[in-house]
């Protein structure tokens, strides 16, 4: 099996994801959901073979020393994917994930028009959150392009691994790879601001010492854009501020309060009477209240300032399914599902209310 004929395979039934497991079938996700090919179960030997097809030197170290490693590539006339190749009970793993040949526009994407309008910030702190395979690094991208596109700009990136790949336009656009072209997210981002970049995207915040200096980085002139892995814009705060010793949180609450401009939490949900899915966001815009709560440690109303400001742009999760349910975008059923796990009711409890 040639691992190239397995990602031409891919492209072709449109799957976002390939799985690679011993003793099942390569698997495809596609549309959010997994279906298995109608290939041979794979084994040890078959998984070992389709690495090595495309690991490096330096990447079978890497993988030899910690069990596991993660690159992306792109394939002449298939795209660019991203591998992580992984050891599980004593053999072989690996989830590649198909990145678009071409950025997303961001209409394209179908997110609230406010998306845009935050790309025009100069300053400040903007994140992108959600679960894994929501959409966040195509939606980074999307915004970085608009800025790319409208404005002269120095751009730069700090990705593990490069995902999307920029085309300078109006913009200038350095993407530093972790692991390639700097050790570490909080190293790269040490020295980047000593090479007088306007717009800063991180890949995402993993720790503290990347958090501390992207702080720092969107309270003295830099846009920030950057992932984090949070269901809900209240959660992103304190996620972001239980990371400190408890004798740094309230100076963290504080800058937090100051830097930070915007959350989009999303989503995926499969589209109605389409193949594909659709995006649901919740928007947070920060304001005095917004700002209030992050100082005072009381994030719990958060949720209640974003219902209530929906002039403003901002909106919950739940208000964004049922603008998509009421525009035909979604199935009730995937509604009543989602909405489930937001409130904890049950499905009936749910319909009955959904469109109040």
């Amino acid at each position: 099996m040639e691992i190239n004929d397995l990602l031409h395979a891919a492209v072709d039934s449109d799957a976002s994801d390939i799985l690679l497991v011993t003793d099942a079938p390569p698997v495809f996700r596609i549309d959010g959901i997994l279906k298995t090919t109608t290939l041979e179960p794979l084994d040890p030997e078959t998984i070992r073979d389709l690495c090595d097809q495309i690991l490096k030197d330096k990447q079978k170290e890497t993988l030899e020393k910690q069990k596991d490693v993660d690159f992306a590539i792109t394939i002449p006339r298939l795209g660019r994917f991203r591998f992580n190749i992984h050891v599980q009970r004593g053999t072989l793993a690996a989830a590649i994930r198909r990145y678009s040949n071409d950025v997303c526009v961001l209409d394209n994407l179908e997110l609230p028009p406010v998306v845009e309008e935050i790309t025009h910030l100069k300053t400040g702190l903007v994140l992108v959150t959600g679960q894994t395979g929501s959409g966040k690094s195509t939606t980074l991208a999307a915004m970085i392009e608009a800025i790319n596109q409208r404005e002269s700009k120095h751009i730069i990136t700090l990705e593990d691994p490069i995902e999307y790949q920029f085309q300078h336009s109006k913009s200038l656009i350095e993407q530093r790879e972790i692991g390639e072209d700097c050790p570490d997210f909080a190293s790269g981002l040490k020295h980047i601001l000593r090479q007088d970049p306007d717009v800063i995207l991180i890949g995402e915040l993993r720790d503290l010492d990347t958090i501390r200096v992207a702080l720092q980085a969107a309270e003295t002139g830099h846009l920030v854009l950057a992932s984090l892995h949070a269901s809900t814009a209240a959660g992103v705060v304190d996620r972001l501020v239980e990371v400190f010793s408890p004798g740094e949180q309230a100076q963290i609450r504080s800058h937090l309060a100051e830097s930070l401009r915007a959350v989009i939490t999303q989503q995926l949900l499969p589209a109605a009477f389409s193949k594909g899915r659709i995006a649901a966001a919740e928007i947070m815009l920060t304001n005095r209240a917004i700002q209030t709560s992050i100082r005072e440690s009381t994030s719990h109303l958060i949720p209640g300032v974003i219902s209530t400001n929906r002039r403003m742009g901002m909106q919950t999760m739940e208000q964004a399914l049922k603008e998509l349910l009421l525009n035909g975008k979604v199935d009730p059923e995937i509604v009543d599902e989602y909405l489930q796990e937001l409130k904890g009711e049950s499905p009936k409890e749910q319909s009955q209310g959904l469109l109040t």
